[in-house]
């Protein structure tokens, strides 16, 4: 019997490891899906409310967080010339919005959990869906006029696992991994400046 137990033990040992990494691949799966199914969301939102909707990203270090937000406004030049202390995702959710500007949703992703979101340096923490179409501008720019051009985020995890949401001038989002760490899902291609898709995140 003692045996037995022994064994049972060491086994448990050998598999703690595997088991834990699997756990944290699915979490890293359904916080990237869930950013997915927001994106879509803001299009939709956006044509059936007949109001532009924002859709801001953050990531500061030092900050016990990194989240992203949706939210309403009547004017899109409110959400091109935004105030950063008037909306943002770090705030209790339900209370991350002040002003003129509606929260629709907030999504906070604690660093304890090892993972966060990414995204290329150059790019602005914001983008906006058109009640016209559902179309995409990334802001403060005011068109996102190369058919192609994406705007990209990738959540990371640490020490393993990195999945890259884009979404274009559509609203058509992909997904795909930087470095081939997820199984199932396609190894994002290089950045090709004719394209202009996805860069490397920071």
């Amino acid at each position: 019997m003692m045996i037995v137990i022994a064994l049972l033990a060491i086994i448990a040992i050998l598999a703690a490891p595997s088991f834990t990494e699997m756990i944290g691949m699915q979490r890293l799966r359904g916080i990237n899906d869930q950013l997915a199914t927001d994106l879509q969301y803001l299009r939709t939102e956006a044509v059936s409310r007949n109001q532009f909707m924002g859709f801001l990203t953050r990531n500061v270090s030092g900050e016990p967080m990194s989240c992203y937000m949706i939210f309403s406004s009547s004017d899109p030049l409110n959400l091109s010339s935004i105030d950063r202390t008037q909306c943002n995702c770090t705030n209790a959710v339900g209370a991350a919005c002040s002003g003129s500007q509606r929260e629709l949703r907030t999504v906070q992703i604690p660093r304890n959990l090892s993972i966060e979101l990414r995204f290329p340096a150059d790019q602005s923490d914001l983008i906006v869906a058109s009640p016209v179409n559902g179309g995409m501008r990334i802001m403060p720019s005011t068109t996102l006029t190369t058919q192609g051009y994406e705007f990209c985020i990738e959540v990371r995890r640490s020490p393993r696992g990195r999945l890259r949401t884009g979404i274009g001038l559509s609203g058509r989002t992909s997904v795909c991994s930087p470095d081939g760490s997820v199984p199932g899902v396609p190894v994002c291609a290089a950045y090709d400046a004719t394209q202009r898709n996805c860069k490397a995140t920071s």
